[in-house]
């Protein structure tokens, strides 16, 4: 694997395991430390922390996690589906950037408050778009 593609798996690992730690303090009824600000247990504990009981935060999980997972295979196959794969990675980043803009814009117009922890997987989904988009952008015709 080249020395280029890194980032993105370690930026998908980063935010891996950021959002398991607060999916598991989430279950475990505890609120994760915020460095003085109390902003934190309002956002983790909030209506808008769950979907059908299950934490946000889990499902972000996932997407780091399915991230993770196809920047690894990617970067070991540089082959022709290097093409797709980067698109999958695209979209599923596009798709977890929206999601973050939604979410980020709930804490600070609705709830008031700022969860660092959060506010730290919005920076990591933002950089793994502008990552990922110049990827795309950078497609040659005949690779396509």
């Amino acid at each position: 694997m080249s020395a280029r593609r890194w980032p993105l798996p370690l930026l998908s690992a980063l935010g891996f395991a950021d959002s398991a730690y607060l999916a598991v303090t989430h279950w475990r009824g505890e609120l994760p430390p915020c460095g003085g600000y109390a902003g934190c247990d309002l956002v983790n504990s909030s209506r808008y922390a769950e979907i059908f009981g299950v934490p946000i935060a889990a499902f972000g999980a996932l997407l780091f996690a399915a991230l993770l997972g196809i920047s690894l295979v990617r970067g070991l196959s540089p082959s022709r589906p290097w093409v797709y794969k980067t698109l999958l990675l695209y979209g599923l980043a596009l798709a977890g950037a929206v999601f973050m803009a939604y979410l980020t814009a709930i804490e600070f117009f609705v709830l008031h408050a700022v969860c660092y922890w959060c506010l730290g997987l919005a920076g990591i989904t933002l950089l793994l778009l502008i990552l990922i988009t110049s990827e795309v952008w950078s497609f040659e015709p005949e690779a396509v």
